[in-house]
């Protein structure tokens, strides 16, 4: 099911990640700097000749990096189009484990911030998205790296689980071919325990599967749902 069409992508060539925010990349010969939304390491994506995608950007940099070539597509990297590759599911009923509407983005909750406050059948349920695009075989992991972040967001659904208060995690596993989701133990020890305490106190732990086709420019929803390993 196509989820998103992308406007003027161009292909490029990944040269090296300069910081945490931008890349460097070569299009039409040409090298450029290319932003990044996403703050993971992505070392298996952000590899010196791996041909990536990249959209115009204003700002600082002319391009903005949002997939890089996986098997036989490309894995969705850009958070911010992984938000509206949800968005655009949930418009369409395709998740059918989310049969919801959004009433705010952002919603407030304790010092965080957290991605969607949702209803569902009558239920506000609060929800916060994972970007998983780390891979070992047919899983998809989260996450590549030690995450302050991540750690206070799960922390504040079980906050809100404790409380009576439905709150879900959905792992984006934004890369072809994966059938189901754990977390990535290595990269943040922390963030496994804490998914294994947000189960048990009733926070939902969710996960569907997306990639980006170079070949016609648009973003795929692959799986609906995937298998959650914790």
């Amino acid at each position: 099911m196509e989820l998103l069409k992308l406007d003027r992508p161009e292909a490029c060539t990944i040269v090296e990640r300069l910081n945490r925010f931008v890349v460097e990349v070569r299009v039409g010969g040409k090298l450029s700097l290319a932003r990044i939304t996403n703050t993971g390491r992505l070392r298996d994506y952000l590899v010196a000749g791996r041909v990536g995608y990249c959209l115009p950007n204003r700002g600082k940099t002319n391009y903005r990096l949002v997939a890089v070539e996986d098997l036989a597509g490309a894995a969705l990297i850009d958070t911010d189009l992984q938000m509206k590759s949800f968005e655009a599911a949930l418009r369409a009923g395709a998740l059918r484990w989310a049969p919801c509407e959004i009433i705010s983005r952002s919603p407030r909750v304790g010092s965080s911030r957290l991605d969607y406050l949702l209803r569902c059948r009558g239920t506000n349920k609060y929800v916060e998205l994972k970007s998983a695009v780390l891979r070992d075989g047919d899983f998809a992991m989260y996450p590549d790296c030690p995450t302050l972040r991540g750690r206070r967001h799960i922390s504040e659904l079980i906050g809100l689980a404790e409380k009576g208060i439905k709150a879900m995690i959905v792992f984006v596993a934004a890369l072809p071919g994966v059938r189901a989701f754990k977390p990535y133990r290595e990269g943040d020890p922390e963030v496994s325990v804490l998914l294994g305490k947000a189960v048990e106190l009733g926070v939902e732990v969710r996960a569907f599967s997306i990639h980006y086709d170079p070949d016609a420019s648009v973003v795929v929803l692959d799986r609906e749902e995937l298998e959650v390993v914790i």
